[in-house]
């Protein structure tokens, strides 16, 4: 089990960290990349990045939703410990990775971008780390939890 926890854990950091890392490399790096080649060339290279950049995101994305659900089915109890603070830390959490999931597909469905593509994939890198944070903060609130759970356990023990 201890192995599976810590696998999950890694896995799900790691595909985040592909997911804001492609996000931002496809939208800030590239196109500057680009500016030294020919338009026809660009946009050659631009769909062939988009193109492999499409698979990594659709991996990503199932990897993120998979642990992501295991990793809640593991921590469920602790988050009954402060469920006004975790509940909300959670749900802000799941709220804006769908709405990064959403705006990737989207962006990246069929074999054309969509004109708004560069604006949407700004947008989606802020949301991206904003889920990070919501994320971040969650951890810090349940271990906060834990241990005033653990401390009042051990006041009223020693009563």
């Amino acid at each position: 089990m201890f192995i599976s926890v810590i696998f999950s854990r890694w896995l799900h950091v790691v595909s985040a960290c592909l997911a804001i890392g492609g996000v931002f490399f496809i939208r800030f790096i590239v196109p500057r990349a680009l500016m030294v080649l020919d338009e026809t060339l660009q946009r050659q290279v631009f769909l062939a990045v988009r193109r492999y950049f499409k698979m990594v995101v659709h991996t990503v994305i199932l990897l993120l939703i998979v642990t992501g659900i295991y990793n809640t089915w593991l921590a469920w109890d602790k988050y009954q410990l402060d469920k006004a603070v975790l509940h909300a830390l959670w749900g802000t959490h799941i709220l804006l990775a769908g709405f990064a999931f959403t705006i990737l597909l989207y962006v990246l469905a069929g074999p054309e971008p969509p004109r708004s593509h560069r604006k949407l994939m700004a947008v989606n890198f802020a949301i991206l780390l904003l889920a990070v944070a919501a994320a971040s903060s969650l951890k810090w609130a349940r271990e906060r939890a834990v241990a005033d759970h653990a401390a009042r356990a051990l006041s009223s023990d020693n009563r």
